[in-house]
């Protein structure tokens, strides 16, 4: 890529922390150095946040939504605000599939808010997949210790085993194997797959899903020439994750895999979607309604998720 990459970011709930988050982002040298930025959102909320913040800027504003600054409730769910997450997704994703933009990064958003508008989706990584048209879509939270890709994402616990099948994880696998190598450069990359259960299921002992479906695959996905080892128990497998030891970690479930890694990178931490025909990054916190619009939210993660998709993007068209 001869130029610097666009870098298309939604401002997220309107009553959450992503509009500051996003402008204290943005006055960061670095991230103007690195990349081209468009916000996908409202331009009197973000100049209403720098006033606030005392940060001058220069940021370029799409602007996508009916809502404006005289309809802010700060830390509420809101059926409108909903709306205009929704609109500035929708907006953000069209442009990166016209090729206006090379990546989109997207600042939190209020399940809750998008459900009172309406939305059937729980939560954007599904949002994201429809709207794109993509066959699959694998959560992965990139850190400074390692990376975690997940075979479930947003669903009851309960529901969790009944998922769990040899093609659901077989396709996170190759997913997760081939996003290494194209947007991260990583010749071969080694790879781990937690089991489900206890103990990695102590060969049926506490469960099936290994024997079942879990093992299959990764005997599978071998024979496809993928560098994978496991199921092994999860309980000690993030030890030797956090010294290194695999470039990423298949979980099975949501928690299983985001409590290890938030622990350790929460603040750094970036979400980003695999399978998409599009770059998709995101902070990997919520909205924080406790603490919106108080001048109390830290950019970190934003910054990072910036950062990480200005560099995916380079990568890709490299």
């Amino acid at each position: 890529m001869s130029k610097k990459p666009i870098i298309g970011i939604t401002m997220g709930d309107p009553n959450g922390i992503g509009p500051e988050v996003i402008v204290k982002a943005l006055s960061c040298a670095e991230i103007r150095g690195l990349c081209e930025t468009v916000v996908f959102g409202n331009a009197e909320i973000i100049q209403m946040v720098a006033n606030n913040s005392g940060l001058k800027t220069n940021i370029k504003i799409e602007d996508c939504s009916n809502f404006g600054k005289d309809d802010l409730n700060p830390g509420a769910v809101d059926r409108k605000a909903g709306q205009a997450s929704l609109d500035y997704i929708s907006t953000a994703v069209n442009s990166a599939q016209e090729g206006v933009i090379d990546a989109v990064v997207t600042a939190p958003i209020s399940k809750e808010s998008t459900h009172l508008a309406g939305s059937v989706y729980p939560g954007h990584t599904e949002m994201l997949q429809d709207l794109t048209g993509a066959d699959n879509a694998v959560m992965m939270f990139e850190g400074s210790k390692f990376k975690v890709m997940l075979v479930t994402i947003h669903t009851a616990l309960s529901n969790v085993p009944g998922l769990i099948t040899k093609d659901r994880v077989i396709s996170t696998i190759c997913i997760a194997h081939d996003s290494l190598k194209d947007l991260f450069n990583i010749r071969d990359p080694k790879i781990v797959a937690c089991g489900l259960n206890p103990h990695a299921g102590e060969s049926g002992a506490f469960g099936k899903e290994e024997i079942n479906h879990i093992i299959p695959a990764v005997k599978e996905a071998r024979k496809m020439g993928i560098n994978i080892e496991g199921p092994l128990p999860a309980d000690t497998l993030f030890y030797y994750a956090n010294q290194g030891k695999w470039d990423a970690v298949v979980a099975m479930y949501h928690d299983q895999g985001l409590i290890p890694f938030k622990m350790l990178s929460f603040d750094e931490g970036v979400n980003i979607t695999l399978g998409l025909p599009i770059i998709r990054t995101s902070p990997d916190h919520g909205t924080a309604f406790d603490i919106a619009w108080k001048g109390k939210a830290d950019p970190s993660s934003m910054i990072q998720a910036i950062k990480v998709a200005a560099q995916l993007a380079i990568n890709k068209s490299a």
